[in-house]
């Protein structure tokens, strides 16, 4: 079956037009340093490629076989920036126009030097498709699922494709290829582009989707002000950790914390003072934690953490050594050096059948409250095996 060259090329550069449309569309409203603004470009430098390998015979021939190299390599070039935009690293300088000066300059020395051209252009598309590449499987970069696959799926095929150019081109089988060879070539050519046009510019957006959907979930379970779990959240980790405790016969326990006479440093220092020491007090508790230990923000000036796999002494040492770090670690403020302390409440031990999350943090927060009738800054722990206290984390929630 032999494939129609027009049709192709419209097909191939009707695709290529509809989702440069579509990711300008989906861009539209965003700061002009969006990296779908980026892409967007990308792929209209890919459209101007198609035209003018498409159109050789219908255009001056030297202005077609290097507008089309250039306008491909702007293409990559701007894909990369879109991808490092989107991973918000900088592109340093002007080192990423690189490429599209090479290729112009291999395509002006070598204009009719149709292997040598052709090997240049090739390698110099190769390595720019490696850097995107690299950027994608960057491990300082958080991994953002399915879409970024399809990004290095589709990338690694066109370098396959472009290094078996760069073979045929430097072991002359470009030479003597005929008319109908190279319009065989081209049709392939044209087929590849559609499809990982189509491919680069799903995995893009996917990965764009997929990493608003994450950001999201950390905006619906985190506190944005201390960046800890919020109360959502911890709840439901202390929901899982107690089911997981029951079922294998762990220890678990549950610490309360408060930060004490908080109410006088918002009085004396303002608020924004008050949100400085929160997030202080969030960052020394968090670095005196175990890996496997979770903490969130339970309310106000109010924080919950999880111990799994630990006994009540155990959480109690603990304890001590938050309550010390936090006294010892003052907030700066301006001129100010403001200290504070915490009251700590620890039920900690055994899970039975019986227990719930509800009475655990409900013990850990009457221990909390003996902390505070006796004169703060230190730990109490629970003496009994806590009874469920019904509705504790609704009444909290509402209070809240």
């Amino acid at each position: 079956m032999s494939l129609d060259m027009p049709t192709l090329f419209v097909a191939v550069t009707a695709v290529a037009l509809l989702l440069a449309f579509w990711v300008a569309f989906m861009a539209w409203g965003q700061p002009a340093r969006h990296a779908l603004w980026a892409w967007a470009l990308g792929l209209m430098c890919c459209v101007i490629s198609q035209v003018l390998f498409g159109l050789i015979d219908h255009f001056p021939w030297a202005l077609a076989v290097i507008g089309g190299n250039v306008a491909y390599a702007c293409s990559l070039a701007l894909m990369l920036l879109a991808l490092r935009r989107f991973q918000e690293v900088e592109m340093v300088g002007w080192r990423w126009l690189a490429p599209i000066v090479l290729v112009g300059l291999i395509c002006v020395l070598w204009l009719y030097e149709v292997r040598w051209r052709v090997l240049g252009v090739t390698l110099v598309f190769s390595g720019q498709i490696v850097v995107i590449l690299l950027a994608l499987l960057d491990r300082s970069q958080k991994q953002h699922g399915r879409g970024r696959y399809i990004l290095v799926g589709a990338f690694t095929t066109l370098l396959i494709i472009l290094l078996m150019r760069a073979a045929a081109a430097a072991s002359g089988a470009l030479d003597g290829q005929s008319s109908a060879e190279g319009a065989r070539w081209l049709a392939v050519v044209f087929l590849i582009s559609m499809g990982v046009i189509l491919s680069i510019t799903l995995g893009f957006v996917y990965m764009t989707v997929e990493r608003a959907e994450r950001l999201n979930f950390e905006l619906a379970m985190k506190d944005m002000l201390t960046g800890l779990a919020n109360r959502r959240a911890i709840t439901d980790q202390l929901l899982n950790t107690v089911a997981r405790a029951q079922r294998q016969g762990q220890y678990l326990s549950v610490v309360m914390l408060d930060i004490d006479h908080f109410k006088q440093v918002n009085d004396s220092y303002g608020h924004q003072a008050g949100d400085m020491v929160l997030r202080g007090v969030a960052q020394t508790l968090q670095s005196r934690l175990r890996a496997q230990d979770q903490i969130g923000r339970f309310g106000g000036e109010e924080f919950l953490v999880i111990l799994p796999d630990t006994n009540l002494e155990g959480a109690q040492t603990l304890a001590e050594a938050l309550r010390t770090a936090v006294e010892a670690t003052p907030t700066q403020w301006g001129a100010h050096s403001i200290a504070v302390t915490i009251s700590i409440g620890v039920r900690g031990g055994a899970v039975t059948g019986g227990d719930t999350a509800d009475s655990l943090v409900g013990a850990a927060d009457a221990a909390l409250y003996r902390a505070k009738q006796n004169g703060r800054n230190r730990t109490e722990l629970a003496v009994v095996a806590a009874a469920a206290v019904p509705g504790f984390m609704a009444m909290q929630a509402t209070q809240a």
